[in-house]
């Protein structure tokens, strides 16, 4: 976290806390609302004060605006770091990349050669080794044999990331979230269809 990011934090927490205690005292009667604004007035009456006072809220403002309207770079860089991270590979012509997303990228397109599984999610991990971890979760039709299916699945896509990539995949993980109907054609697209067939 930049220190703009921790500086703007710890103010408006300071803030917060100083006038929920002061909210506290005033509901439980234990002090005068005239107390805080006569030491308000009296701070703002002399011309330091009043330079000290606009400053202070100057700065609080543009901390707000900032806070609200422009994302720490941290969490700006992060939103893209979680795909753009990958395998660096390096040979005598220089260096390659092969990101996340990438690999994600892979995987996606394998699923998308099985008529009867749809990708919901997937997530791809990398360990210390640089070895490729990915975990799938998918929907599946109903009729599907799901053992059959996911290991077809697994094979095809370590086989797909190491033809594009030259990357051992070392585990696919599925998690079925889904089984899903097949979709009945209704009466009235039955009938197209026959009378498509009988125009043939």
């Amino acid at each position: 976290m930049k220190f703009l990011d921790k500086l703007g934090l710890a103010i408006f927490s300071l803030i917060t806390l100083i006038l929920s205690i002061l909210l506290c005292l005033i509901a439980f009667d234990w002090i005068d609302v005239s107390i805080i604004t006569v030491g308000i007035t009296n701070a703002i009456a002399s011309q330091n004060g009043t330079y000290i006072t606009i400053g202070v809220s100057i700065v609080l403002v543009l901390l707000a605006i900032k806070c609200l309207f422009f994302p720490s770079y941290e969490k700006h860089m992060q939103k893209y770091n979680d795909d753009d991270e990958g395998i660096l590979l390096q040979n005598d012509n220089g260096k390659l990349l092969i990101t996340k997303g990438t690999i994600k990228n892979l995987v996606n397109t394998t699923v998308d050669e099985f008529k009867n599984v749809e990708a919901e999610d997937a997530e791809i991990s990398l360990d210390q080794n640089n070895d490729v971890y990915v975990n799938l979760e998918i929907n599946v039709q109903k009729e599907t044999i799901i053992k059959d299916v996911s290991t077809k699945l697994q094979n095809r896509i370590k086989e797909n990331v190491k033809k594009a990539t030259d990357l051992d995949v070392k585990e696919v993980n599925i998690k079925i979230n889904d089984v899903e109907r097949e979709e009945v054609p209704t009466k009235e697209e039955s009938k197209a269809e026959k009378n498509t067939a009988t125009n043939k």
